[in-house]
C-alpha cells in the first residue's frame, strides 16, 4: 500500500484511536462516564462528518480523506479493500447508529462500573463495521465482521453483574463461533471453486469454475452463517434472549448496527460477485472456453423464501409477546425479511429500497430501544401493560415512540413508508422486466406482513394513549430535573431518530439520490 493511502483510513483511525484513549483514561483512574462517552461521541461524529464529505457533501468537503478518484474505482483481483460509494453509505449508518447509542448513553450513571469497557468496546465494534463496508476479499470480510462480533459478545454482558446479562452473552458467543465457522467454511469451499476468495475474482469466475457443486454448496454454508448474523429465520432464535437479556442500549447497537453489517456482508457475496457472473461473456483461454455458470436463479429463489419465511415469523412471534423489548426484538427479526427482498432481486431500484430500509431502520428501531431504555430508567417494567398511559404523562416520550411504531408499521409520511413503497415497488417492476413472478410474490408478502405489523405496534399506541396511567410507576422524573430523569444524551439521541423519521418521511430526495447512484454503480460493477 503506498504510504500516502494510510490517509484513506482516517475515519477507521478516528475510532481505533478513541477506543485505545477511553482504555488509557480507565488505566489512569478516570471514573466519570461523561468522560468516556465524550470521546465516543467525539470520534463517531467525526467520522461521519468525513465520510459524508467522502460521499461528495461540498460543504465538508474540507474533512474529505478520500481522493474521488479513488471512490466506485474498483479493488483488483489481489485486492483486500475498495472503496466503493455504497460501501461508504454503509459507513454512514453503521457511525449514526453508533452515534445514537454512545449520545444516550451519557444519561447512564455517572460512575457507572465498567463504562470504559462499555464505550472502548462500542468504538472496537463500530470500526469492524467500518471495515466491513471496504471489503474485497472474502477472509478480510469475515475477519471484520469478527471483530464486531468479538466486541458485541462482550457489550451484552459488560455489567458482568446481571445473571441474564451474562446468559445472554453466553448464548451470542457460542451462535457467533457456530456461525463463524460456518462463514469461514464456506470461504474454503469457493476458494477450491474459484481459486481465490477475492470478491473480484468471484464476480468475474477468472479461469472458469473448476466445480459448480463446490461452489454451491460454499454459497449455502455462506447463506446460513452470514444468516445467523442478520437474524434470518431459521437462524434466529437467539436473537431474541440477547436483545432481551443485554443492557437496553446496547440491544438498541445490536439491532441498529450490527445487524445491517450482515445485510452488506449478503450484498458483496450476494449481488455484486453473482449479478456480474450471470452477465459476463464466455471466458476463453486459448482454445478453451468455459461459460459463467448461473448460480443467480438458485440464490434468488433460496433468498426470497427466506425472506418470506422471517417477515412472517417474526411478525406472527412479535403478536404474541407480552413483554416490550421481545416484541421489539421479534419486530427486527421480521424487519430482515424486508431487508432480503432487495437481496433476493438483485436489481439497482431494489438494492436502492433495501439500502434506504437500512437506513431508516437505525432511526426506527434503535430509537424505539433509547425509548424502551428511557422508561426503563423512570421505573417502568418490561411489560407492554405498564406502559399504561404514557403518551398522557409524558407526551415527548409517547409522541417519539408512537413516531417509531408507525414508521416500522410503515404509515405515510415517516421513513419506514417511504422506504418500503420504494423497496415493494421495485419487486413489481422487476417482476414485469425480467418475468420473474416470484419478484410479485415477495412484494405482495411484504404488503401483508407490513399490514399484519400494524396489529401489535397499534396494541403499544393503544396502552400509551387509551388506558389510564398506573400512578404507582414515577414517570414524572427527579423533581428540578428538565429532561424529567431521561438525561440530556438520552434526550437528544431520541429527538435525533424522530427528526430523522420525519425529515426523511417528508423529504428522501436528497439522501435517497445519493443511495440510489451508488447501488446502480454497485450492481453494474459488483462493487
Amino acid at each position: 500500500m503506498d504510504p500516502v493511502s494510510w490517509t484513506w483510513f482516517l475515519p477507521e483511525a478516528f475510532l481505533l484511536g478513541a477506543a485505545l484513549l477511553v482504555f488509557l483514561l480507565d488505566v489512569l483512574g478516570v471514573e466519570k462516564l461523561e468522560a468516556f462517552g465524550a470521546v465516543a461521541v467525539g470520534a463517531t461524529a467525526l467520522s461521519l462528518l468525513a465520510v459524508v464529505a467522502d460521499l461528495g457533501f461540498t460543504p465538508l468537503s474540507f474533512l474529505s480523506t478520500l481522493p474521488p478518484s479513488v471512490v466506485d474505482s474498483g479493488g483488483g483481483a489481489t485486492s483486500l479493500y475498495a472503496f466503493s460509494s455504497l460501501g461508504l453509505v454503509f459507513q454512514g449508518v453503521f457511525l449514526s447508529s453508533a452515534l445514537l447509542v454512545s449520545l444516550a448513553s451519557l444519561s447512564r450513571p455517572s460512575h457507572e462500573k465498567g463504562a470504559a469497557v462499555f464505550y472502548g468496546l462500542l468504538l472496537m465494534a463500530t470500526l469492524g463495521m467500518m471495515l466491513v463496508a471496504v471489503s474485497a476479499d472474502l477472509i478480510f470480510l469475515l475477519l471484520a465482521i469478527e471483530v464486531t462480533g468479538i466486541a458485541t459478545y462482550l457489550m451484552v454482558g459488560y455489567t458482568r453483574k446481571d445473571a441474564r446479562g451474562l446468559e445472554a452473552a453466553m448464548k451470542f458467543y457460542i451462535i457467533g463461533a457456530l456461525s463463524t465457522a460456518l462463514s469461514f467454511f464456506g470461504a474454503s469451499l469457493l476458494f477450491g471453486a474459484f481459486g481465490s476468495t477475492n470478491l473480484l475474482v468471484l464476480s468475474q469466475g477468472l479461469g472458469g469454475i473448476s466445480n459448480h457443486s463446490l461452489a454451491l454448496v460454499g454459497y449455502a454454508f455462506l447463506i446460513v452463517g452470514l444468516g445467523f448474523k442478520v437474524t434470518l429465520v431459521p437462524f434466529h432464535a437467539w436473537a431474541v434472549d440477547v436483545y432481551d437479556g443485554a443492557p437496553t442500549d446496547v440491544s438498541a447497537f445490536l439491532a441498529g448496527g450490527t445487524k445491517k453489517m450482515g445485510v452488506f456482508a449478503f450484498f458483496l457475496v450476494f449481488i455484486g460477485p453473482l449479478s456480474i457472473l450471470t452477465v459476463r461473456a464466455v471466458n476463453c483461454t486459448g482454445t478453451v472456453c468455459i461459460a459463467p455458470y448461473d448460480f443467480r436463479p438458485t440464490v434468488e429463489l433460496t433468498l426470497g423464501l427466506l425472506a418470506i419465511v422471517t417477515m412472517t415469523l417474526g411478525n406472527v412471534l412479535a403478536l404474541l409477546q407480552k413483554e416490550m423489548k421481545r416484541m421489539l426484538a421479534y419486530s427486527s427479526i421480521s424487519q430482515a425479511g424486508y431487508m432480503m427482498i432487495g437481496i433476493a432481486i438483485g436489481t439497482a431500484p431494489a438494492l436502492a429500497g433495501a439500502t434506504l430500509q437500512i437506513l431508516a431502520h437505525v432511526f426506527m428501531k434503535a430509537g424505539a430501544f433509547l425509548v424502551v431504555a428511557g422508561v426503563s430508567a423512570l421505573g417502568v417494567g418490561p411489560l407492554i401493560a405498564q406502559y399504561r398511559g404514557l403518551g398522557q404523562r409524558r407526551p415527548y416520550l409517547g409522541v417519539a415512540f408512537a413516531l417509531m411504531l408507525l414508521s416500522l408499521a410503515g404509515i405515510p409520511l415517516t421513513v419506514g413508508f417511504v422506504s418500503k413503497f420504494i423497496l415493494f415497488s421495485a419487486a413489481v417492476q422487476a417482476s414485469t422486466v425480467a418475468g420473474q413472478s416470484f419478484f410479485f410474490w415477495l412484494a405482495v408478502a411484504g404488503l401483508l406482513n407490513s399490514a399484519l405489523s400494524v396489529f401489535y405496534y397499534a396494541r403499544v399506541l393503544k396502552v400509551m394513549y387509551m388506558e389510564s396511567p398506573d400512578a404507582s410507576v414515577p414517570l414524572d422524573g427527579p423533581a428540578g430535573d428538565p429532561t424529567g430523569g431521561l438525561g440530556y444524551g438520552r434526550s437528544a439521541a431520541i429527538l435525533l431518530a424522530v427528526v430523522a423519521i420525519v425529515a426523511l418521511g417528508v423529504y428522501p430526495q436528497p439522501v435517497f439520490s445519493a443511495i440510489q447512484a451508488a447501488a446502480t454503480h454497485f450492481v453494474a460493477s459488483g462493487a
